[in-house]
């Protein structure tokens, strides 16, 4: 009953951190595009560090033993990977006055993909069983159908397909198509009643992310993206929906165990 009280409570948080976040970026850019930028990018400061200090929490809880400390600390690079781009891009908007494309922080974006993908493939391990091959199709024909209309989007601006800004732009939607088959699969488990909501935000999150870049792509085929538009709603949530997905297992598992899922019916 006690977990139960407390599930509730942080879905409650999440909720409200995601409401909050939504109306602070709406809001600002009523005001402008300078004022939507700066309270974007000072947004993505608290969710990345927040992000950050819970991955570093749960990857010295179970250590580099067994898988389930492994994905952690696979986890846990990728978001250092990723708070770096951030900082990369807050440095370049607000200090230098300038959104260069491609950057360094594409270079940390790119490289934090497959330790997400890797990450994710461990977090589903302990429910390999319930896995179906049908999921997996699903899951496949889902990314593959993101990617195409990715690659649509791309092919109707005008493309030099041997600049370096091409290839950049290209590999975002090829690395999302990738990371989000095992989150797509994760969230048909959560649908099928295998695991709870909680369990799940790390997959939404995965989700969220592959539509915001999509958005991003959208946005910039028409030149209308700027740090603080609209689509960083969703970029600042997936961060958040992470940070409350980290934390809900730092809460479950508390103490250091050598197979954490061993009862995977604390997925539920």
């Amino acid at each position: 009953m006690e977990n139960i009280q407390k599930s509730s409570k942080l879905q409650k948080l999440l909720l409200l951190t995601i409401a909050l976040i939504g109306i602070a970026i709406g809001v600002a850019n009523l005001y402008g595009q300078e004022v939507a930028t700066v309270v974007s990018l000072s947004i993505y400061i608290p969710v990345t560090v927040s992000l950050v200090v819970l991955s570093v929490i749960i990857s010295k809880r179970f250590g580099i033993k067994g898988d389930h400390g492994k994905a952690w600390i696979l986890f846990l690079i990728f978001a250092i990977t990723w708070f770096a781009a951030e900082r990369i891009t807050l440095y370049n908007n607000l200090v230098l006055g300038e959104e260069p494309f491609p950057s360094e922080a594409d270079a940390f974006w790119l490289a934090g993909y497959p330790f997400l993908f890797v990450f994710m493939i461990f977090y589903l391990k302990p429910l390999k069983n319930a896995i179906a091959k049908k999921m997996i199709l699903f899951a496949i024909a889902i990314s593959m159908s993101l990617l195409t209309l990715s690659l649509y989007i791309i092919s109707l601006g005008e493309v030099d397909f041997n600049s370096l800004e091409f290839v950049v732009g290209l590999s975002y939607p090829i690395a999302d198509s990738i990371v989000l088959i095992p989150a797509i699969i994760g969230l048909t488990l959560f649908f099928g009643g295998k695991v709870n909501f909680l369990w799940s935000l790390m997959c939404i999150g995965i989700v969220i992310e592959a539509i915001a870049d999509t958005g991003f792509l959208l946005a910039s085929l028409d030149d209308t993206y700027y740090e603080g538009h609209p689509v960083d709603i969703l970029f600042n949530w997936y961060y958040a929906i992470f940070s409350f997905g980290v934390y809900h297992h730092i809460t479950v598992f508390k103490d250091h165990r050598k197979d954490p899922y061993k009862n995977v019916q604390e997925l539920r």
